[in-house]
């Protein structure tokens, strides 16, 4: 996989989660992107109670100092979050479930994570990476798993 950029955003607006993993060719776009995000944080908008950006690349580790929470509702009850990223021949599938408790988050990862480390049922699938967040910002678990470089899928009859 060529070397791609991903900027996980969880925001929380009026009591609503949006949330999204987006694909940039570039560290400068997903940096543009990043800050882009976050300017709404930080009582710009007062209808935003939790923000939680941060920037991975391609072996899912997080960039530098992009990783960042924002949070005007200490007191609230947690929530788990559990990210993924799966490449898949030349799709990519992407998303951040919100999970009630630890629990959920951790089978969710587990779930994904079934995807990689050479399942015959997925010859396609070269890259999976997960994590599980919450509300304070904190990684919990991750995990990636890339097929390495030397075992090519095999076509049939060869």
């Amino acid at each position: 996989m060529i070397e791609k950029y991903f900027m996980h955003r969880i925001q929380q607006e009026n009591g609503s989660f949006s949330k999204g993993i987006e694909i940039h060719d570039t560290l400068d776009s997903a940096i543009l992107s990043y800050h882009g995000r976050l300017k709404l944080a930080y009582g710009a908008n007062p209808a935003i109670t939790f923000m939680d950006c941060k920037i991975t690349d391609s072996n899912g580790a997080i960039i530098g100092k992009y990783n960042e929470t924002y949070s005007n509702d200490p007191g609230a009850e947690n929530t788990f979050f559990q990210h993924y990223i799966r490449v898949d021949r030349e799709t990519i599938t992407k998303n951040i479930d919100v999970c009630a408790d630890y629990n959920a988050a951790k089978a969710a990862q587990h779930q994904q994570l079934e995807y990689g480390y050479g399942n015959p049922q997925h010859p396609g699938v070269t890259m999976v990476s997960c994590m599980i967040t919450d509300k304070s910002g904190a990684v919990l678990m991750d995990e990636t798993w890339k097929r390495p470089d030397n075992t090519d899928e095999q076509s049939n009859g060869e």
